[in-house]
């Protein structure tokens, strides 16, 4: 079964089921269940016995536990910031600042591509800051969500950050199995980035649909009721952070903007302390060789904690809770994470299946070096592509295919840089693709739970979105394989294509809503 068409079928039915039954965990569950039948002779004890062992393989991963920790001290930090009046006073702050729609739309778009040192950071950040202000604007859970999902994976692979550390380390083996020398990982990085048309076209949509107000398909549906019936969210959905009803209402004897920026402070100061300190204290003489060292989960855990640890401080320094209250506080806000965890849980339990059936080996295989090299970049971004969005995982991806579509390229072409700049951009590209957008992807997860989206009503209006930034890529691999054409002329033709089509696609589902 390993390494066939058959280890397409876990992911598959997880994928599927998700949009047919509308309930992740199940259909997760029954995604991993699939793989534990195919692995065992299709002997259901066996299956469930190897399915429990994966779901909980994936929470004993130290990895893996500091994430689910960084999790329910985010939703402890969150409770207390709502709970100590800090979404009020911001709320009432934005009122004097922000005005419309499109500002705070533009607003959380800037934020996002400012945020860029990690993507599950970027998340939680520029969730808490904006959430209640697009609830405030009658903006939609679903815009939210897509905003977050798209500038933070896709801006954090540009940028200083623990993805950068991961990039250059995948260089590294591609050159390696090439036998490509005198090119630094770093500088293949940076003439990489140009080739990440993907992550470029997302990051640049994101603001092109936040200024003119094009939004289209699904996502346009959302948007009209959020403004017309004052519904942020779809009746009958299940947000995977639902404030208000789970905390209640917030202390209002002293709305003050500070319970709302120290923790938030707190969480970035010591994230990026985090960072630092782990990476600097295993070597490294440069930024970039720390960063490679960090542990991003240590540093991400203690963030979180650090932003719980402020809220206690501040409702017991100001008196604003007793010690039972602040106590009750922590426990409401380790409830608020309960289903993002489980959600987490089982989506890497199905990326250790998608493992042990051998998926990217035969995704891969599919895949010959007898090919033009016009086309290698296409057919690279879409193997990309298939297996992050099979998977839900980008830096698993980029570790599968960087050190084998390096190596092609260069058995080809004969050409070490362009070996390596383009086909370096190009999986990152496509393995991001999945990460952006998959349903069983841990970013696409946290964006939900930091907009208080339900999550498959934030997959389905995003998906349309995702798909047309692939689409304007696609076209560009191709120019760029046929005409050999530049990159700096390549960008701009895509963004004024994806221009041509949000308003193309905005003006036919104006007329289909209408």
């Amino acid at each position: 079964m390993e390494g066939s068409f058959w280890s397409v079928l876990p992911p598959l039915v997880a994928i599927v089921l998700c949009f047919v039954t509308k309930n992740v965990l199940l259909s997760l569950f029954l995604g991993i269940f699939t793989g534990g039948l195919l692995l065992n002779g299709f002997n259901p004890i066996a299956g469930v016995g190897y399915s429990l062992e994966k779901i909980i393989g994936s929470m004993a991963d130290e990895w893996d536990a500091k994430l689910l920790l960084f999790n329910l001290f985010m939703g402890a930090g969150i409770a207390f910031i709502w709970k100590l009046g800090g979404s009020k006073a911001l709320a009432d702050w934005a009122r004097t600042k922000i005005k419309t729609r499109r500002s705070a739309n533009i607003w959380a778009w800037l934020l996002g591509v400012i945020v860029f040192f990690n993507d599950y950071i970027n998340a939680a950040i520029v969730g808490n800051v904006t959430r209640d202000i697009f609830e405030q604007h009658k903006i939609s859970k679903e815009k939210l969500s897509y905003i977050l999902d798209s500038t933070s994976a896709p801006v954090a692979t540009f940028f200083i950050s623990d993805w950068i550390a991961y990039q250059l380390a995948m260089i590294q083996k591609g050159m390696e199995g090439a036998g490509i020398t005198g090119i630094s990982p770093l500088s293949a990085f940076l003439g990489s980035i140009p080739f990440n048309f993907y992550c470029i076209f997302t990051v640049i949509f994101v603001g092109i649909i936040a200024i003119t107000n094009w939004d289209f398909g699904s996502m346009l549906k959302a948007e009209m009721r959020a403004q017309k019936e004052g519904k942020t969210s779809r009746d009958g959905a299940s947000p995977m952070l639902n404030v208000d009803f789970e905390l209640g209402k917030p202390i209002e004897k002293r709305p003050m903007i500070i319970t709302f920026v120290l923790p938030i402070l707190a969480l970035v100061v010591v994230t990026i302390f985090g960072f630092y300190y782990t990476g600097a204290k295993v070597g490294g003489e440069t930024l970039i060789e720390k960063l490679g060292n960090a542990d991003a989960a240590t540093a991400l855990l203690w963030g979180a904690f650090a932003m719980t640890l402020t809220g206690i401080v501040i409702a017991l320094g100001f008196k604003l809770m007793t010690v039972s209250e602040t106590m009750k506080t922590i426990l409401e806000g380790f409830k608020l994470m309960l289903l993002a965890c489980a959600i987490l849980v089982l989506a890497w339990s199905i990326g250790t299946v998608t493992k042990d059936m051998d998926l990217a080996g035969y995704v891969v295989s599919m895949v010959g070096e007898n090919v033009s090299f016009a086309l290698v970049p296409t057919i690279i971004f879409a193997v990309g592509m298939m297996i992050s969005f099979a998977t839900g995982t980008s830096w698993g991806t980029m570790a599968i295919l960087t050190p084998i579509a390096i190596p092609i390229a260069y058995k080809i072409t004969g050409n070490a840089w362009i070996s390596v700049t383009v086909m370096a951009g190009t999986v990152f590209a496509g393995a991001i693709f999945g990460d952006h957008c998959s349903p069983i992807s841990d970013t696409t997860v946290l964006a939900s739970i930091f907009s208080g989206s339900d999550h498959l009503d934030h997959v389905n209006t995003q998906i349309p979105y995702a798909l047309t930034c692939a689409f304007v890529s696609i076209i560009m691999y191709l120019l760029y394989g046929f005409l050999k054409a530049t990159p700096l002329l390549l960008l701009p033709i895509g963004i004024l294509l994806l221009i041509v089509i949000a308003r193309s696609f905005n003006k036919l589902s104006a007329k289909q809503y209408a």
